[in-house]
Formats: structure tokens, sequence, C-alpha cells
């Protein structure tokens, strides 16, 4: 029992010891697996979210505008590339604040031809304690037949 007691007091000793020699002698002030200090003084306050509402897939109109993401039939990607996708797609837009035509992306082709879509962003303040009442939803543009209609 006593190999276990050293083993656990050296290891926590070496950790600490590693943890305040990172933070006194490194340029970034912390040597990231053993301590990362700066962790959620670099997480923004402000959070958006893009997400794309779908209208019209093809020459098929949709009941009610459904999150592209539901529609896993329709676009054969993964859930994760896709919402990669959107949040690409929502900052290569914002990239290009006067022109918004001017994206040529790939976006554009997830969907087939003659689709109308809309492109929304959910902001949060996450410095508010009820960071839900905060939230807001702001429509960005809408696609139709590949063509990008600012509002």
């Amino acid at each position: 029992m006593r190999f276990y007691k050293n083993f656990i007091v050296f290891w926590a000793v070496f950790y600490f010891a590693v943890a305040i020699i990172g933070r006194v002698y490194t340029y970034k002030k912390e040597i990231f697996p053993f301590f990362r200090w700066s962790l959620y003084s670099k997480t923004p306050n402000k959070l958006v979210y893009p997400y794309v509402l779908v209208n019209k897939v093809g020459d098929s109109v949709l009941p009610k505008p459904t999150n592209i993401l539901d529609l896993y039939s329709v676009h054969d990607l993964a859930l994760t590339d896709l919402k990669l996708m959107v949040n690409n797609f929502y900052y290569d837009i914002e990239a290009f604040p006067g022109n918004k035509n001017a994206y040529q992306g790939v976006f554009l082709n997830v969907l087939p031809k003659d689709s109308e879509f809309t492109l929304y962003i959910k902001e949060l303040d996450l410095s508010v304690e009820d960071y839900k009442e905060t939230e807001k939803h702001h429509q960005v543009l809408n696609v139709k037949n590949n063509k990008i209609n600012p509002n």
C-alpha cells in the first residue's frame, strides 16, 4: 500500500511542478497537457450558430421549412461534414459583406438544382446567467435556383 501512496504523491508533485514551471518559464505561460490556464478566458461570450432551412428540394415543395441536417436522404452526406459545410458557407458569405453573390463554393451543389433554402444564424450571449433568453434568430440570405438573394 505504501508503494501506491508514494506513486500518487510523486506524480501529483510532478504534475504541479510542470504546471508551475510552465507558468513561469514558457512563452505562452502554459504547457497544454498539464494545465490550460487560459481555457475559459479564450471562450467567446457571443456564440453564433448558422443553420439552413430548406423550403424546396428540386421540384418538391416541402410542407414546412426543414433543417438541412434532417434531409440526409437527399444530400447523402455525413452530419458532421454537412455541419462543417454550413459553418464554412456562413463564414465564406461573411467574408464578402458587400457582394454575397461572389460566393461560388460547393455548398450550392449540396441540394439538387431548383432548390430553395434560407441561411439563418442563431446568436447567444453566454456572459448572461440565463443565456437562453438572449437567443436571437436572424435571416442572412435566401438561395433560389443556385442564386444568392441577400436580405
